[in-house]
């Protein structure tokens, strides 16, 4: 008969507080990370999808980083090599702050796993760097880069069409009879729905689950909720969408909000709960 040997005492009753959820660490290794196979998955846009781990060596936890685009940090001071924790500890993976638990009372011996924390219960608000809002400056300039990647990009959906035309005008010899008017439509009204897909990808998708659109991505900036969570989730992407036609129907009025409110927060935003800030890095 095999016996079941169950985890040393002391590593077990470790937890990695992030916000309102306490994550379990079990040797003997605890990966942290946005992907999906972590043992820890934090869904925060500034978090590597492997990003650091806590490794049980001898007596206590060791903290590494994963080669994160940007940084853990344990107790303010940026992890380059191993770093022993222990109780109390400061972490930050990239933008998202945590607080390591040790041990607080007698855990039994039985070796069983903690139940997993239900993912609908993950709050990181608590467990966020603040980011300042952007800048009317900033939001404009994202603005315009946006409608610049969105109209080139618009051209790829359309190709078929305007290749069949270009075709129509320049190749075809006067005597071979052009695509019929219903081909033409049949192509134009795929190409039709290819656009809205690209269209809703590119924004609301984009709002909802990116923390933003390429050209705020690209620029630093990120679009959270009132409480600085992201990503803000489809629901309120779409009540974005439509409050930014409430901003359109002012004249760009309900734009101009920004350059006066402290949270720099335009008729839109105030309308679907949504911020643009600047996200930093560090």
């Amino acid at each position: 008969m095999t016996a079941v040997v169950s985890p040393p005492s002391n590593t077990m009753g470790w937890k990695l507080r992030v916000g309102e959820a306490a994550f379990p660490l079990e040797p003997p290794r605890v990966v942290v990370g946005r992907s999906r196979s972590c043992d820890v998955r934090l869904r925060e846009d500034t978090v590597s999808r492997l990003h650091a781990a806590f490794v049980w060596e001898e007596d206590g936890w060791v903290l590494e980083d994963l080669g994160s685009s940007n940084g853990t940090f344990l107790n303010g001071q940026r992890v380059v090599e191993r770093q022993r924790v222990r109780a109390g500890d400061q972490v930050r993976f990239g933008a998202v702050k945590a607080a390591l638990e040790g041990p607080t009372g007698a855990v039994a011996s039985s070796g069983a796993r903690p139940a997993p924390i239900p993912e609908a219960t993950w709050d990181y608000t608590v467990g966020l760097v603040t980011s300042p809002p952007a800048s009317p400056l900033w939001r404009l300039a994202a603005l315009g880069l946006d409608l610049g990647l969105f109209v080139l990009g618009s051209l790829v959906p359309f190709l078929p069409l305007l290749t069949m035309l270009a075709a129509e005008s320049f190749l075809l010899r006067p005597e071979t009879l052009p695509p019929s008017m219903t081909t033409k439509s049949f192509v134009a009204g795929g190409c039709g729905a290819l656009w809205v897909i690209y269209a809703w990808y590119y924004w609301i998708h984009g709002w909802a689950r990116r923390g933003g659109t390429p050209g705020m991505r690209l620029l630093g900036l990120r679009l959270v909720d009132n409480l600085f969570r992201q990503p803000v989730g489809y629901a309120r992407a779409w009540l974005r969408a439509l409050a930014c036609v409430a901003t359109g129907l002012t004249f760009g009025v309900g734009f101009l909000m920004v350059f006066f409110r402290p949270d720099r927060r335009a008729l839109h935003d105030l309308l679907a709960g949504t911020q643009v800030v600047h996200r930093t890095s560090t």
